[in-house]
């Protein structure tokens, strides 16, 4: 059982860096972001070991719904939804990996990205596909949960949607503070054009790429989730600041894209919740970015009128949370 002043080290790891933060219960202590390729004993070097070690773990599939002790059980399922996330989960796994061999008696906990949307409905998770492949956990899951759940709990409204802006984006809309659709799908591939990913496409162009054009299915993943997007449109860069502030007419296209695209998807959550009487806005982009914002929202003058606001997100600290939480001691 965790005690109120233990320490808590959270930790987010991609493929090319590692986002960490030190908590002394809920006070942050240090936050620092290094190259992955950095020695996990550097990290530990700095302080004392903490008593948990918190991992933001993208897939948890239908089983993961709450942060989970990750034992080697529980590695070897995470494994499975790889596929469905190959930019992340691949390497939040091998850092668990890593540090079980390093620090064998700190408990780790898996706090899952998926799982502030478990509870949507079968109206807004199932694929319009065969019964033997829904059954076997192909739909819709939703992602960017963590920062989903803790701007829950700095802002309410009946029928509000987030916007999560950033190099990866998708929207949330909560009914009563609850997720009940989300703009990702099975993968964080669906949904938002963003900086490198595609975001939605008519599936018949995977067949046409396979079939027709001769691409393997790594060569399409590459090219879907590394060369598309921003990057894809504009052939300049897959980075919102630099797109938004060049006058190049494919970085000016990129942009209108991604505008038209979020207030496409804003609109048809407002179907899902009925209404909208808040829009939030989060994200390093829906922080950041005035300019982009605006135009989202003139765009969506035709609805009626709702609340806006900026609330930065915070990851780090809702992963602490949960994971007090979780073990009785919020």
């Amino acid at each position: 059982m965790i005690i109120s002043n233990s320490v808590i080290l959270t930790l987010n790891i991609g493929s090319s860096t590692i986002k960490y933060s030190k908590f002394d219960g809920l006070q942050l202590v240090d936050k620092n972001s290094v190259p992955s390729d950095n020695n996990y004993q550097d990290i530990f070097k700095k302080y004392s070991k903490p008593n948990i070690v918190a991992h933001r773990i993208v897939h948890g599939g239908d089983k993961f719904t709450k942060p989970t002790l990750l034992t080697d059980e529980v590695l070897i399922e995470l494994e499975l939804l790889s596929p469905f996330a190959p930019l992340h989960q691949p390497h939040n796994l091998n850092g668990v990996r890593v540090l079980q061999k390093l620090f064998p008696d700190i408990p780790q906990y898996g706090c899952f990205d998926t799982a502030f949307h478990a509870e949507h409905d079968e109206l807004h998770s199932v694929f319009a596909i065969p019964k033997n492949l829904r059954e076997a956990g192909l739909k819709k899951y939703g992602f960017h949960g963590l920062s989903y759940d803790w701007i829950s709990r700095q802002v309410s409204a009946k029928r509000m949607i987030v916007a999560h802006l950033g190099s990866g984006a998708s929207l949330c809309a909560l009914l009563n503070g609850k997720s009940i659709d989300s703009t990702m799908g099975l993968t964080a591939l669906d949904g938002l054009p963003m900086s490198t990913r595609s975001g939605n496409i008519d599936a018949g162009l995977i067949i046409y790429l396979s079939r027709n054009l001769g691409y393997p299915a790594d060569k399409i993943e590459h090219i879907l989730y590394s060369e598309s997007g921003m990057l894809g449109l504009s052939e300049i860069s897959g980075d919102f600041k630099q797109l938004t502030e060049s006058s190049d007419a494919r970085a000016v296209l990129a942009i209108d894209y991604f505008v038209f695209k979020t207030a496409q998807h804003i609109a048809s959550l407002t179907v899902s919740l009925g209404g909208l009487d808040k829009l939030v806005f989060t994200g390093g982009v829906g922080e950041n970015a005035s300019s982009l914002r605006e135009a989202i929202l003139s765009r969506l003058s035709f609805l009626p009128p709702f609340e806006t606001c900026v609330v930065p997100t915070n990851e780090e600290k809702m992963m602490a949370m949960q994971v007090k939480e979780v073990l009785g001691n919020a």
